[in-house]
């Protein structure tokens, strides 16, 4: 009798706990799982109205299409260009977390902290907006700058001339993460032991030594997480850019800020065609997987670790 109701008061418990788990298992099945298989089977469908008559199948024609199109060939490359260009934010939050760790831990660091992380804070429409006038050809803060720094006027349309409009999102990129970078390699660097340091001066290495041969290697993994981190940042970039080329998905100026995801858009709300909308979804989810893939191979996550 009394095993009977101990099972009963486990199995009480157990449900208890697996009704918690019900919840976010529907919700990712609903909003996750059923959406992509979804996907999946538009990408080989010729779909122009979503629920509405019956879908022809097409097999590879979506996929071979948009392979042959030259403006999806040239968002990949945009894709891909702004990524890595975005990837300067790593050094730059390097370069912050080493000053702010050097001042030492205290009311300052937390002060240049929260200072440095703020950009995040803030709303992708405000950094855009901010941006707008900093970057702006005539009387744009940064141009005015260069100008006292060259002593010449300076007019350059960041983000309206398709030669500097890609330079134009990475400053504006860089500026919204960096002070995430700076957070990640701050932790990082609070990490290494001081001992080793110590050691290492005892050793006669002077602080170049220390850091090349010290900081470098044990923020190794640091910078590995943020490689890959920002690199799939980079490929699922729209809102900004989106913005920036007047609310639409043409990546204006002269489309040099079309990425994947705009391409995408473009095909599901602009001009529906769901299929080829699929299929670039598609091709973008393979990219990024691959990418994934290298970084943990190169970064050795799949070696196997003695117990």
């Amino acid at each position: 009798m009394k095993n009977r109701q101990a099972l009963k008061v486990k199995i009480k418990k157990q449900l208890v706990w697996y009704s918690f788990l019900v919840v976010s298992i529907v919700t990712l099945i609903v909003l996750t799982y059923i959406p992509m298989l979804t996907t999946i089977k538009y990408s080989f469908f010729d779909v122009q109205v979503l629920g509405f008559g019956e879908d022809r199948f097409v097999g590879f024609q979506n996929y071979q299409k948009i392979m042959n199109n030259s403006s999806f060939l040239k968002s990949i490359g945009n894709t891909f260009l702004l990524a890595f260009m975005g990837l300067v934010s790593i050094p730059v939050g390097f370069i912050l977390a080493s000053l702010i760790n050097n001042i030492g831990r205290g009311k300052w660091q937390s002060f240049f902290r929260v200072g440095y992380y703020f950009p995040n804070i803030i709303t992708g429409v405000s950094v855009v907006l901010i941006f707008q006038i900093v970057l702006k050809a005539n009387g744009g803060l940064l141009n005015n700058a260069l100008s006292l720094l060259t002593g010449r006027e300076v007019a350059i349309g960041w983000l309206s001339d398709s030669h500097y409009s890609r330079f134009g999102a990475t400053i504006l990129g860089v500026w919204g993460s960096m002070g995430y970078s700076m957070l990640i390699n701050l932790a990082s660097l609070q990490s290494i032991p001081a001992e080793i340091y110590e050691a290492a001066e005892v050793d006669g290495a002077n602080g170049f030594k220390q850091w090349w041969y010290i900081t470098i290697p044990q923020m190794a993994s640091c910078f590995a997480f943020l490689f890959i981190t920002s690199i799939i940042n980079g490929l699922a970039r729209f809102s900004d850019l989106f913005i920036i080329g007047g609310n639409a998905s043409a990546g204006r100026p002269g489309g040099t800020l079309q990425t994947i995801l705009m391409y995408i858009y473009q095909f599901s709300f602009e001009s529906p065609q769901y299929g080829i909308a699929s299929a670039g979804a598609m091709i973008l989810f393979v990219l990024t997987f691959v990418i994934t893939l290298v970084n943990l191979k190169m970064t050795g996550f799949f070696k196997k670790k003695d117990v």
